[in-house]
C-alpha cells in the first residue's frame, strides 16, 4: 500500500507539473529507458535547457550509438546537479537511465518534482533578483565592451592625432625652414630695391643737371643770329680791309713814284729854279707826312685783320663747341633715357617679385596659423574624448 501510494503521489506531481506528459502507474511501476529519458528531457526543458535527442525516443535504444550515449550522459549529469542542490550526496548515473529501478526512479523523480514545484512557486521571488543581476551584468558587460571599444577608438584616434600633430609639427618646421631663405631673399630684394631707388634718385638728379646744361632752342637761335651778325661783321671788315689794302697799295705806288720823283729832282736840282725847288720841298714834306701815317695805317690794318681772324676762329670754335655740346647732350640724354627705362623695368620687376614674395609670406603665415588652429582643435578634441586621462598623460 505504501509503495503504490508513493507511485500515486509521484504520478500526480508529474501530471500536475508537466501536463504534456501523461504519466501512468504502469510506467512508474515498471520504468523503462525510453520513459525515463522522455521524462528527464521534458523536465530539463522546463528549466530552459535546449536538449535535442540525436535519436527518436521510444523507437531506438539510448546505447545503440555513441552520440546517443553521450546525450544520455549529459542528461544524467544535469539531473545529478539538480538533485545535489538539495542532497549533495545523492548521485544519478548513466546506468540509472539504461537500467532504471522503481525505487531509484521514484526517489529521483520525487526530488526532481519537489524542486520543480519549488522553482515554479518561488520563481519570481528567487529568479527576479537573479535575472535583474544577470541583466545588470549583461548591460554592464555591454557598456564595458562599448566603453572598451570607445576607448580603443579614442586611443586609435589619439594615436592618429599624435601622428597628425607630429606630421604638422614636421610640416611646420619644414615651412619655417623654407620661410627663412624666403625672408632672407626678401630682405635682399628690399635692399636691392632701396639701392635701385637711390640710383634712380641719383639718375634723376643727373638728368635734372643735364637738363639745366642743355641749351634751349631759343638760345640756339639767338647764338646763330649772333654768329650771323659776327660773320657779316667779319665780311664787312674783310671788305674794309680790302679797301685799305687798295689804299695802301695806292699810297705805296705814290711813295714809289715820289721816290722816283725825288731822285729825279736831286738830279735835276742843279737844273731847276728856286721856285720849283720850293715846290719840290713842299712835296717832300707831304711825302714824309704820308710816310709817317703809313705805319699807323699798317698797324691799324694788321690789328683789324687780326681782330677779324680772331672773331672768325672764335666763331668756328663756338660752332665746334656747340656741335660737340649737342652731340654730348644727345648721347647723354639717350643713355639716361635708356638707363631710366631699364631702371623703371627693374623697379616694376622688383615690385612684382616683392608682391609675389609678400603673397607667399601671407600664405605661409595663413598656413602656419591654420596648422596652429588645427593643432589646437585636435588638442581640444582629444581632451574632450579622453578627459582626465588626457591630462594625466599630458602631465
Amino acid at each position: 500500500m505504501a509503495f503504490s501510494a508513493e507511485i500515486e503521489r509521484v504520478m500526480d506531481q508529474g501530471n500536475c507539473l508537466m501536463p504534456d506528459i501523461n504519466i501512468c502507474q504502469s510506467d512508474l511501476a515498471n520504468p523503462t529507458e525510453p520513459f525515463v529519458t522522455k521524462i528527464m528531457v521534458h523536465y530539463l526543458r522546463c528549466y530552459g535547457f535546449r536538449l535535442e535527442p540525436p535519436y527518436k525516443i521510444g523507437s531506438e535504444l539510448g546505447h545503440s550509438s555513441r552520440e546517443a550515449r553521450v546525450f544520455l550522459i549529459r542528461v544524467c549529469r544535469q539531473v545529478e546537479r539538480i538533485v545535489q542542490i538539495s542532497f549533495p550526496n545523492k548521485t544519478y548515473s548513466y546506468v540509472d537511465i539504461i537500467k532504471p529501478t522503481v525505487k531509484k526512479t521514484l526517489a529521483t523523480l520525487s526530488y526532481l518534482f519537489n524542486h520543480l514545484a519549488y522553482y515554479k512557486m518561488f520563481k519570481k521571488k528567487v529568479l527576479g533578483p537573479v535575472e535583474e543581476a544577470i541583466k545588470l551584468k549583461e548591460s554592464l558587460t555591454t557598456e564595458v565592451k562599448a566603453k572598451s571599444q570607445q576607448l580603443d577608438q579614442c586611443s586609435q584616434k589619439s594615436k592618429d592625432c599624435e601622428v597628425t600633430i607630429n606630421q604638422l609639427k614636421k610640416d611646420l618646421q619644414d615651412t619655417q625652414a623654407k620661410l627663412l631663405p624666403l625672408k632672407k631673399s626678401c630682405s635682399e630684394h628690399e635692399n636691392t630695391l632701396e639701392l635701385l631707388t637711390q640710383q634712380q634718385t641719383e639718375q634723376d638728379k643727373r638728368i635734372g643737371h643735364w637738363k639745366q646744361l642743355v641749351v634751349e632752342d631759343s638760345q640756339v637761335t639767338e647764338l646763330r643770329e649772333k654768329i650771323k651778325s659776327a660773320s657779316s661783321h667779319v665780311e664787312s671788315c674783310k671788305a674794309e680791309l680790302a679797301s685799305k689794302k687798295q689804299e695802301t697799295n695806292e699810297h705805296r705806288r705814290i711813295i714809289e713814284n715820289s721816290q722816283h720823283i725825288a731822285t729825279a729832282l736831286e738830279k735835276a736840282t742843279t737844273m731847276i729854279s728856286l721856285c720849283k725847288l720850293d715846290d719840290y720841298k713842299e712835296s717832300c714834306k707831304q711825302l714824309e707826312t704820308v710816310e709817317k701815317q703809313l705805319p699807323t695805317c699798317k698797324v691799324n690794318y694788321q690789328k683789324r685783320l687780326q681782330d677779324a681772324e680772331a672773331k672768325k676762329q672764335e666763331l668756328a670754335l663756338r660752332d665746334q663747341r656747340y656741335e660737340e655740346r649737342n652731340q654730348e647732350n644727345d648721347a647723354e640724354n639717350h643713355k639716361l633715357h635708356s638707363e631710366l627705362n631699364q631702371l623703371q623695368v627693374d623697379v616694376e620687376d622688383r615690385k612684382k617679385r616683392l608682391e609675389d614674395l609678400s603673397n607667399t609670406l601671407i600664405e605661409l603665415d595663413q598656413q602656419n596659423l591654420g596648422q596652429d588652429q588645427l593643432y589646437d582643435i585636435l588638442s581640444e578634441q582629444i581632451h574632450e574624448a579622453l578627459g582626465q586621462n588626457w591630462q594625466m598623460n599630458s602631465t
